[in-house]
């Protein structure tokens, strides 16, 4: 896989709203008006368009910290909120055929983070990490962003809404292609008709 610099990132960005003469060099030590926004706007998007799609290569599954808090009546058992997870997905089954299990995400009890509460006994989450290394980009993803971090950069950059927006439906079209993309990358079991169905496979 061929790596992409947070500069090219930015430079594709910069490309949708016709902003092409500026360009990045390095995102974290250029100066001016467009580097100054773009380091503004960089990680948000990064964190928004990791969040938006369920991608691969920030797919990851820990065992979760139990909490320092009681559960609230209708659960048993309360965990912590892993530290870099930006979109938690699910409780991992313990076998495929099983049927996805409940869970809950809330205040921790302190007013400081979060927590998961579930019924599931060590219990192990799977969620969308916080992935910062551009070498770890699909080409999906860096589409999707370009188009996402252009329609951030669109207002202060062009004082153009109708830019903003035409950035913005090209990045739903960008994410749906690499939603695509990224499914085609995973098989997954067959839906069961019945719970009579998964049990027998089970």
């Amino acid at each position: 896989m061929s790596t992409v610099s947070k500069a090219q990132i930015v430079n594709l960005a910069l490309a949708h709203i016709n902003q092409t003469q500026t360009s990045i060099t390095n995102l974290d030590t250029d100066t001016g008006l467009t580097a100054v926004q773009a380091r503004i706007h960089y990680d948000v998007c990064r964190r928004f368009v990791l969040a938006d799609h369920n991608w691969n290569f920030a797919k990851k599954r820990v065992t979760l910290a139990v909490s320092g808090q009681t559960a609230p009546t209708n659960w048993i058992y309360k965990y912590d909120y892993p530290s870099d997870c930006l979109y938690f997905r699910n409780i991992e089954r313990d076998t495929r055929t099983e049927l996805p299990l409940p869970f809950d995400i809330e205040d921790d009890g302190t007013d400081s983070g979060l927590s998961i509460v579930t019924d599931k006994y060590q219990a192990v989450g799977v969620y969308t990490r916080d992935v910062e290394n551009t070498a770890l980009f699909t080409p999906g993803f860096v589409t999707s962003m370009g188009w996402y971090l252009g329609s951030e950069l669109a207002p202060s950059l062009t004082g153009n809404l109708k830019i903003q927006e035409a950035c913005l439906t090209v990045y739903g079209r960008a994410l749906n292609a690499a939603e695509s993309r990224n499914s085609n990358e995973v098989t997954s079991d067959a839906e069961f008709d019945s719970p009579w169905e998964r049990a027998r496979q089970a």
